[in-house]
């Protein structure tokens, strides 16, 4: 329940009426990237936690890189991402785990399956571990 008071409170401050200042895209700008971070990124952050505290290491069928292109700016990015499956024992039900995108293809440093710890209460908290891998993912 704290988080949706804390969400209320942000929804209020983002629709109050606008000050007479100059600066009043910039701040609004920021009340909608601090939106981003809180909304999108610290609940994954948290889910990791989650997973990391409370979850099982379990080996997971790697199932396929998916590869796409990203355009930025003038040039063309390669993004890969590891898809591995491993059924959830709640339920019986294949669950997906998705690697995060990194910028050189995996393929080659990868077996039949990868460790991931997750915790099965909540299936969407899970880490993947790409710790062999020769390269930094960002």
């Amino acid at each position: 329940i704290t988080t949706l008071i804390i969400a209320a409170v942000f929804f209020f401050l983002m629709l109050r009426l606008p000050p007479r200042s100059t600066l009043f895209p910039y701040t609004t700008l920021f009340r909608s990237l601090g939106a981003v971070f809180y909304f999108i990124l610290w609940p994954k952050y948290q889910g990791q936690q989650q997973a990391v505290r409370q979850g099982v290491e379990i080996q997971a069928a790697v199932q396929e890189v998916r590869h796409w292109n990203q355009k930025r700016s003038d040039t063309i990015v390669d993004r890969y991402e590891i898809i591995a499956v491993a059924p959830n024992p709640q339920n019986g039900k294949m669950q997906q785990f998705v690697s995060p995108p990194m910028g050189e293809d995996p393929a080659p440093y990868l077996g039949n399956s990868i460790k991931v710890t997750v915790d099965w209460s909540n299936p969407k908290a899970y880490v993947m571990d790409i710790s062999f891998l020769p390269f930094a993912v960002h």
